[in-house]
């Protein structure tokens, strides 16, 4: 499955390359995601929510994910 662009697959795949690739150990630490995320609508209290077909598990399980990495940014 292609990785779609602004997904939290894309973010994974970005902070296990960060990683891999040495960017980490070059001093390289943050994930920033500015964009893209939001769904169209707010949830039922009128709070922003993440887009669910590109990130599914939401921005916790991201969060969580890339944490234990590098650090993550949300704008």
């Amino acid at each position: 499955m292609p990785v779609l662009l602004h997904s939290e697959k894309l973010f994974m795949r970005m902070a296990d390359l960060m990683v891999s690739e040495g960017f980490k150990d070059a001093g390289y630490e943050y994930v920033n995601v500015d964009d893209c995320w939001i769904a169209e609508e707010r949830d039922a209290f009128g709070r922003l929510q993440p887009d669910p077909a590109r990130f599914p598990n939401g921005m916790r399980a991201l969060a969580d994910y890339v944490s234990c990495l590098l650090t993550m940014f949300v704008y």
